[in-house]
């Protein structure tokens, strides 16, 4: 499509093409055409945009809570009113079915709206001494500085929101760079922010080459703190370019999911779990169910229910054609290795038949590694005690899921997984009022909630002694 569209770098309010006016093309996971053209930036663009970011910094970190909250709920209230386009444009650029997309956006409005009346909850406490130890002590917190939010493909709206929210309410300016990959959602989000009046380079956006605007941000003198999501090799390249600056960092990276299945679990719950879980998104989810376990008295049963489920299912396109070649990779490995494969194969262009695999063993790929693809595997166990060893054995810990009967029983065993957030009946994990947290291999730091917001503060301890 010759007439696509052109999208530019959002810096200090206004349209900012790159350098050179270089661009470099979207194309369509669907069939390969072309959607959009973005401005391919160069570290020339970063400089100027933390600039803008920077000398935004001040008056919005002075801005009173309430001003602030009322700035990101005019911002939550355009973006309601725009969720639609959003979603058309993750299902555009990424492949996601639509209505999966249109669940993105809306929880990601929820964000929005929970960090609007956040801001507002800027606390200052006094802290009295007395005698000999001085008048008092106040605490305080504000914004960290300029925040770089660098963000992955699968959830492009969502996680953009999770870093953008947090920070403004918290009083920090941020430049975002989207995913190469699909970057149109994302800048509409921070296009959104700016129609919304929110001031002048208080979110700006870098469109552009992954790897390089990545080092660029990172090593910038004038980013105060990087917020990343993807995986665990960049997010060791990113720490590896912030840390000799001491630069904050708060990584959300993959997960491989277990779901620990219990004896006394209701099997349509738990089949409900690892379908939806195991296939949202075509497993191209941190979240993703990668690792069933089920009791060997209940293993008929379950992979009888489970079976029709899944042959059921249309998936939309893989979003990448790295992430296709790699599910047949790791099909291949599975069989290689003896274990069984369910599925799995090519439907048309990339889109991929949901796969099942059992009898795997250690070693195997898809036990060892996230798949990140359309693919969950299916063990038994004997005594639920080897199904936890087995779950956290895996350098991950993000989202687990338990299905059981008796609830304390239940509870014993989502307490027992090494993972920041369990998810027990059910396969909802995120609300925007909670903390979600990777453990182990998983990330640094946490987002959403409370403890999503303090990510983004740094504290003043001023002790008045007469």
């Amino acid at each position: 499509m010759s007439d696509a569209p052109t999208f530019v770098n959002i810096v200090d309010g206004t349209d900012a093409p790159a350098a050179g006016g270089a661009v470099m093309d979207v194309p369509s996971p669907h069939d390969g055409g072309l959607v959009a053209r973005i401005a391919a930036s160069a570290p020339g663009d970063v400089d100027a945009a933390v600039a803008a970011a920077r000398a935004a910094l001040p008056a919005w970190r002075a801005t009173a809570p309430l001003e602030r909250g009322a700035a990101i709920a005019r911002f939550a209230r355009l973006f309601d009113d725009e969720a639609g386009d959003l979603a058309e444009l993750i299902h555009r650029e990424m492949g996601k079915p639509l209505a999966e997309a249109q669940a993105e956006v809306a929880r990601a409005a929820e964000v929005n709206h929970h960090f609007a009346a956040e801001a507002e909850r800027m606390w200052e406490q006094y802290l009295p001494s007395g005698g000999a130890f001085g008048a008092g002590n106040h605490v305080r917190g504000e914004g960290i500085g300029v925040v770089a939010a660098i963000t992955p493909w699968n959830f492009p709206v969502a996680l953009i929101v999770w870093k953008l929210a947090p920070a403004l309410a918290a009083g920090c300016t941020l430049v975002v760079k989207p995913a190469q990959e699909a970057p149109l959602a994302a800048w509409r989000v921070c296009d959104i922010a700016r129609r919304s009046g929110l001031p002048d380079g208080v979110v700006n956006c870098v469109l552009g080459d992954g790897p390089a605007l990545g080092e660029a941000l990172a090593t910038h003198d004038g980013v105060d703190k990087v917020a990343f999501t993807g995986s665990r090799r960049v997010a060791e390249m990113i720490a590896g370019w912030a840390a000799p600056r001491l630069k904050a960092l708060s990584l959300e990276l993959g997960g491989h999911g277990p779901l620990i299945v219990l004896d006394d679990a209701d099997l349509d719950a738990a089949v409900d779990v690892a379908t939806v879980q195991g296939f949202a998104n075509a497993g191209q989810a941190c979240y993703s169910v990668n690792r069933v376990f089920v009791p060997r008295t209940r293993m008929g049963d379950f992979m009888d229910a489970f079976r029709v489920r899944v042959a059921a299912l249309e998936l939309g396109p893989m979003a990448t054609q790295r992430g296709f070649d790699r599910h047949h990779e790791l099909m291949d490995d599975a069989r290689a290795q003896g274990a069984t494969v369910e599925g799995g194969g090519t439907v048309a262009g990339r889109r991929l038949a949901p796969a099942i695999v059992t009898h795997a063993r250690h070693g195997v790929r898809v036990m060892e590694e996230e798949p990140f693809t359309p693919v969950v595997t299916v063990i038994s166990y004997d005594d639920v005690s080897e199904a936890l060893a087995e779950a956290n054995r895996p350098d991950y810990g993000l989202v687990g899921y338990v299905c059981g009967g008796d609830l304390r029983r239940t509870m014993d065993v989502a307490r027992a997984l090494e993972c920041g957030t369990v998810v027990v009946n059910g396969w909802r994990v995120v609300v925007a009022h909670a903390p979600y947290a990777g453990w182990k291999g998983s990330g640094v730091g946490a987002e959403l909630g409370h403890p999503g917001m303090e990510a983004f503060i740094r504290w003043q301890h001023v002790r008045v002694l007469a």
